[in-house]
């Protein structure tokens, strides 16, 4: 019994060792794929997704998901972020797809259709996942901001391309206390709007998010941004601007828009003045401001701007714009 036993082990190590070298000489005559573009065979990806899977939820079910998930405060401050650092992998409502998404193995998720766990998404946005172009957010964002993004995947799936712009103007853009900082040493991330605003008292709370669509626009306006301007438009929108009207949304799209993001590209935009107020489902924004133009004219002017809103469901949408300047 004793021989067979040392025949089984010796066998056994032989065995282990042939496979070994096997694998060895595999891994290193380069035959294996390694390009994104050159997928795993099904056996290893169902592998590969298990093994993620299962160690995902090990993890995730030590932790304890915060009651308020549902806060409108957390949804729309996790909509800033998931904008500027999860949009171009993972896509948002409307969205064709991206050079990015389209190029990685394995694909990313659409979070805009997929309804996710959440404890499952915090352990995953905050640790990353290794080899998959999941970064680690956790090493540059406080546990209470990925907790907000997680909220804001909660509510993704059922925002139109509306509604998802609406709250990412109203996020107040990229922000977090992270552990990290950036060169300039700042805690607080914010993405360039080309907007300076000083304290401005006369903007009530509640008209704080019509506020954000009116920024939101002039933003898009100078980003050159126009898919993203006519979402904030509604398709009956009046402009009123050099003394002449546009009755649609299509017809300011297909004409002014064009010249007045041509116009303001690069610009810098310094608000001086603002009041707006909210009555029902309507507000207005007016807003005084120097504008420094550095497009096909440079050019400093004073400009004075109204803007009329709806609120339609969760969104604001802009129904009239009012604008009137003079060179300075």
């Amino acid at each position: 019994m004793a021989m067979t036993g040392n025949r089984f082990l010796l066998g056994f190590a032989v065995g282990l060792i042939i496979a070994i070298g096997a694998l060895a000489a595999f891994a290193w005559s380069g035959v294996y794929g390694i390009g994104a573009d050159d997928p795993h065979s099904r056996p290893v990806s169902a592998f590969l997704a298990s093994v993620r899977d299962r160690a995902v939820r090990a993890r995730a079910a030590k932790l304890e998901v915060p009651r308020d998930l549902s806060s409108e405060v957390r949804i729309r401050q996790g909509a800033g972020n998931y904008d500027a650092m999860c949009a171009t992998c993972h896509l948002s409502p409307g969205s064709s797809g991206s050079e990015l998404n389209r190029g990685l193995y394995p694909a990313p998720p659409r979070l805009d259709v997929a309804r996710v766990d959440a404890a499952q998404a915090f352990w995953v946005v905050k640790h990353g996942i290794k080899a998959s172009g999941m970064p680690a957010w956790g090493k540059s964002m406080n546990d209470e901001y990925i907790w907000n993004m997680v909220a804001f995947l909660g509510a993704l799936p059922g925002l139109d391309a509306g509604q998802y712009q609406t709250l990412v103007a109203a996020s107040g853009g990229h922000s977090h206390d992270g552990q990290g900082t950036d060169d300039h040493g700042d805690h607080e991330h914010r993405s360039p709007d080309h907007h300076d605003e000083a304290e401005l008292p006369d903007v009530p709370e509640a008209a704080r998010d019509a506020v954000a669509v009116v920024d939101a626009f002039g933003t898009a306006l100078v980003a050159g941004d126009l898919g993203k301007a006519k979402l904030l438009l509604d398709p009956r929108v009046i402009v009123l601007e050099a003394g002449g009207a546009q009755r649609s949304r299509e017809e300011y799209m297909s004409d002014h828009a064009v010249a007045d993001a041509r116009f303001l590209r690069g610009a810098h935009v310094q608000v001086t003045r603002r009041i707006a107020r909210t009555g029902g489902d309507m507000a207005w924004v007016a807003t005084e401001s120097t504008i420094h133009a550095h497009g096909d004219k440079p050019a400093s002017s004073l400009s004075t701007e109204t803007m009329v809103l709806e609120r339609k469901g969760n969104a604001w949408r802009i129904v009239q714009i009012h604008w009137s300047s003079q060179e300075r």
